[in-house]
């Protein structure tokens, strides 16, 4: 995974840059998407905004550290605002309002949370671990193992953001898009054998 960190619009813009060179080579063009807040901060008067905005395409991942930016990018807000590519998510209601906030919108957005659950998991609302640890890998059960309240706080505090938090923002936004990925080519896969149901099956050798 390569994960470029930044408050700076201009880094922005140049990952940007190069992610739309590669999803436009891609069949499917899926972004990851993420934002992370302090859930139990904000108020009627001081409303939640977002802090920290992932994006991951592939293996590379975006961690802005937005509430610290140095201007606000205008391609950014293309970028997330039209219809040329898929941008999947998790639970993704408070974070479409969050971002909102900002001045920054999702329209073509997925909530990999209505499409899918783990048929084995009883647990009634599943999370992004279960999910992401089902499809795969069951490491993934413990990706927020030690990450609570405390550092949940601690996303608006000034840059640079600790290695800790680094590394959760960029864990997440990779497996929110890993796993629609994966969802996707599973469907389709299923669609195409259905499509191709009349046709005479036999080995490929």
């Amino acid at each position: 995974m390569k994960v470029l960190y930044t408050n700076a619009a201009s880094s922005v813009e140049e990952w940007i840059t190069n992610a739309e060179s590669s999803l436009d080579s891609s069949a499917r063009k899926i972004v990851g998407v993420d934002v992370e807040y302090d859930k139990l901060n904000g108020s009627y008067f001081s409303p939640k905004k977002a802090d920290v905005i992932q994006l991951c395409v592939g293996t590379d991942v975006l961690v802005y550290h937005i509430c610290h930016a140095d201007e606000r990018s205008e391609k950014l807000y293309e970028f997330l605002f039209g219809y040329r590519y898929t941008f999947a998510g998790f639970c993704v209601a408070e974070d479409r309002t969050v971002l909102s906030r900002s001045k920054y919108y999702i329209h073509n957005l997925k909530d990999i949370q209505a499409i899918w659950r783990d048929p084995d998991n009883k647990k009634r609302l599943q999370g992004l671990k279960d999910v992401a640890g089902a499809i795969i890998d069951p490491i993934y059960f413990e990706m927020k193992d030690g990450f609570g309240r405390k550092e949940h706080r601690m996303w608006a505090d000034p840059p640079p953001l600790p290695p800790k938090h680094l590394e959760y923002a960029a864990r997440d936004a990779y497996a929110t898009y890993e796993v629609f990925r994966r969802l996707d080519v599973f469907e389709r896969g299923f669609f195409s054998l259905f499509k191709h149901s009349e046709k005479k099956r036999g080995r490929d050798w």
